[in-house]
This record gives C-alpha cells, sequence and structure tokens, in this order.
C-alpha cells in the first residue's frame, strides 16, 4: 500500500502532545506518485489491442512524459504519419523500429516516425459494468 505523507507545518506544542500524533497521515494524491513533471505530463485513453501483449488494453489512461529520452524497450507514444500510436520503441538496429502485437513500423528517413513521449504508468478502471453507474461511469475513461 503507499501511502502519502501530508507536509504540515511545525506547530508548537503546549501540554500532552496526543497518543495518535504517530498515526497521523496525509492523504494520497496519485498525481504525486504518477506524475514526476507537470508540465511535461498529458495523459492518452488507449483506443486499439495493438499492446496486449504489453498489458495495455482499450480504455486504459496512458501517462505519457515528453520530457523522457525514449530507451530500448520503451513503451512510447508517437506520431506515424500523422497518426498518434502507442508502440514499443526498439532501436537495436539501424532505424528505430516501432514494435506492437500486429505490425512493426520503421523509420527509414526519420520523417514518417515521431517520438511524442514515453508512457510511464496506465490507469486501469477495475469497477465491472453493473457498478459504472451515476457518477462512477467515468471511472478511468476519458
Amino acid at each position: 500500500m503507499i501511502r502519502g505523507f501530508q507536509q504540515r507545518a511545525e506547530q508548537k506544542i503546549t501540554g500532552f502532545q496526543s497518543p495518535a500524533s504517530d498515526y497521523l497521515e496525509g492523504r494520497l494524491n496519485v498525481a504525486d506518485v504518477l506524475v514526476i513533471d507537470p508540465h511535461c505530463t498529458f495523459y492518452f485513453a488507449m483506443d486499439s489491442e495493438a499492446m496486449k501483449s504489453r498489458g495495455l488494453w482499450p480504455g486504459d489512461i496512458l501517462v505519457v512524459d515528453r520530457s523522457l529520452v525514449p530507451v530500448h524497450g520503451a513503451v512510447v507514444v508517437a506520431v506515424v504519419q500523422g497518426t498518434f500510436c502507442c508502440r514499443t520503441f526498439d532501436n537495436s538496429g539501424t532505424n528505430p523500429v516501432l514494435t506492437g502485437d500486429t505490425v512493426a513500423m520503421e523509420s527509414s528517413d526519420g520523417e514518417n516516425l515521431h517520438i511524442w513521449g514515453v508512457v510511464t504508468a496506465i490507469c486501469r478502471g477495475m469497477l465491472p459494468p453493473g457498478l459504472k453507474k451515476g457518477r462512477y461511469s467515468r471511472v478511468c475513461a476519458l
């Protein structure tokens, strides 16, 4: 379990300290855990089954950081011929290749393939359809 600790200003204590003060914890902010650089972080909704072998399913929310330089094996969001796609980055050969479950995209001239950002995390809703009602209808759905 991940717990966040709230930064609190130091308080002057007069008298006895509460015995429960050791158990005071702040609320967990998921963005503090998943987002390293808020100015370079963007969110995408996965809408294809091209990365099922890497555990990415349609409807997953991708947390993408544009400040990272992709390395071999990183899952990236790229722009290929004007379209965003999510694939695994492979730069072991002479030209970078994006691989997915179905087809590999290779850039021979570097113009057709542009790495937009590196996927740092995914968020997946776990509610069954029977509970996706009312204010819970858009949990992990953009």
